[in-house]
């Protein structure tokens, strides 16, 4: 799931992106610069159509963007 979703990503021209899995959630992370893109809306229409045909139930951009190691968060806080 997570590959295809990223290869779509890397298919519409984005370039610094992460697809994270959380049970029946995929968390898009992008540059900060490629936000305003992704949320336009035939492209967030696309995005959403292709990662529930994919098998996620829900789509969220993580407003904190892309980063490394951003999975080892988890329980940090």
């Amino acid at each position: 799931m997570i590959e295809s979703c990223e290869e779509f990503l890397k298919g519409q021209g984005f370039s610094l992106y992460r697809v994270r899995f959380h049970h029946e959630t995929a968390r898009i992370e992008l540059s900060e610069e490629d936000f305003g893109r992704l949320l336009q809306p035939e492209l967030r229409r696309l995005v959403v159509s292709f990662f529930k045909k994919a098998g996620f139930t829900y789509v969220a951009l993580d407003l904190e963007g892309y980063r490394t190691g951003s999975m080892n968060e988890v329980g940090l806080r």
